[in-house]
C-alpha cells in the first residue's frame, strides 16, 4: 500500500564492514575529512522517523572504526541522516565517545534555544544540515535565521541541493553570514561542460569565499564506474580555481543504494586526488576540514 511505503521507506543495502581494496593512506598526513552517518544509538536501535524515503541498515561507531583504520583516517565528521529528523542522539553519543577525533553536523528545529545550540557546540557539533532531496528536514527559508545564530559559534550550513537551483544558491551565499557547504559536487550532471552556466556559477560562488564543496559520493552522479573519469574535468577545474574550498568525503555507509555498494578503498583513490601535488592533497584531505570543522 502506498501509505505503508511512505512510512517505512525502501530498505537500503548494508555497508561493507571495511574496504575490500586496502590502499595507502587517503591523502597526505593525518586528519582527513570523512562524511558518515551515525545510524544506531550505542546500546540500542534508534527508530527512524515516519515518512522517511528509505530505511537504513543500522551501523555503529564500532562498525566505522575499522574503515577509519583501513583508510588511515584520524579525524572524521558525522552528518545527521534525514531518516532521524531532529533526533540527533545517536550522532551525539558517537561524538562523546571520540571527542578529539569527531565533529558533527546536525538537524535542528529552527526555534531551538540558544543554550541548546551551545550545548551542541560543546559536544562537538560544527554545522547544521539542510537536506532538500529527502522528505522532512529544514527548508531553505530557515537558513538565514539559523545562520545568524550559529555564525558566532563558527558553524556552517551544509546543503544537499542541486546546482540546477543556482539562483537559490547565489542568493543564499550572498546573504548568509555563515559559510555554506554543498554536498556531493552539488549533484552536477557529468554531461555538462566545465564552461556550462551551472558549473561556472559554482566557480563564482567558490571564488566569493562563502561556499565550500564536498568532493563526495561520486557514484551518486557519475555515469561510469570507478575511477569516475567523467568527473575528472570538473575535479581538475575545481582544483585549479579554489582548492582551499574543497573537502573530500566518501559518504559512508552509503545510504539509499539498492543494487551495489561502493568500495571505500576505491573511493579514496578515485578522481585523481591522490595523484595531485602533495600540497593540494594536504589542503583537500587535511587542512581544509581542520579549519572548517574546528579541529585543533
Amino acid at each position: 500500500m502506498p501509505a505503508r511505503r511512505l512510512e517505512r521507506g525502501r530498505a537500503a543495502l548494508p555497508a561493507a564492514a571495511s574496504p575490500r581494496h586496502h590502499r595507502d593512506r587517503a591523502g597526505a598526513g593525518a586528519g582527513h575529512l570523512r562524511h558518515a552517518h551515525a545510524c544506531v544509538r550505542p546500546g540500542g536501535a534508534l527508530p527512524p522517523r515516519r515518512g522517511r524515503s528509505y530505511t537504513p541498515q543500522p551501523v555503529t561507531l564500532e562498525d566505522y572504526r575499522p574503515v577509519m583504520a583501513a583508510l588511515g583516517i584520524d579525524r572524521a565528521v558525522l552528518v545527521q541522516p534525514s531518516v532521524y529528523g531532529t533526533d540527533n542522539s545517536a550522532l551525539l553519543d558517537a561524538l562523546r565517545q571520540m571527542p578529539d577525533r569527531l565533529r558533527g553536523v546536525v538537524v535542528v528545529r529552527p526555534d531551538m534555544a540558544d543554550h541548546d545550540l551551545m550545548a551542541l557546540h560543546k559536544t562537538g557539533v560544527r554545522g547544521i544540515r539542510v537536506n532538500r532531496r529527502n522528505p522532512g528536514g529544514l527548508a531553505l527559508e530557515d537558513v538565514a535565521g539559523l545562520a545568524r545564530r550559529v555564525a558566532p559559534l563558527g558553524w556552517h550550513i551544509q546543503l544537499q541541493v542541486e546546482l540546477s537551483r543556482g539562483a537559490d544558491l547565489a542568493a543564499l551565499a550572498q546573504d548568509c553570514p555563515a559559510p555554506l557547504v554543498l554536498d556531493h559536487f552539488g549533484f552536477l550532471d557529468p554531461r555538462w561542460s566545465v564552461t556550462s552556466a551551472a558549473f561556472t556559477g559554482l566557480l563564482r560562488l567558490l571564488a566569493g569565499g562563502g561556499l565550500w564543496l564536498k568532493l563526495s559520493a561520486p557514484y551518486r552522479i557519475s555515469r561510469q564506474g570507478p575511477p569516475y573519469a567523467d568527473l575528472r574535468p570538473f575535479v581538475d577545474t575545481l582544483l585549479a580555481h579554489r582548492p582551499d574550498r574543497l573537502l573530500w568525503a566518501t559518504d559512508w555507509p552509503h545510504t539509499e543504494l539498492w543494487a551495489g555498494m561502493p568500495d571505500d578503498g576505491e573511493l579514496a583513490g578515485a578522481l585523481g586526488l591522490t595523484e595531485t601535488p602533495r600540497e593540494l592533497q594536504s589542503l583537500v584531505f587535511v587542512d581544509n576540514p581542520a579549519r572548517l570543522y574546528g579541529f585543533d
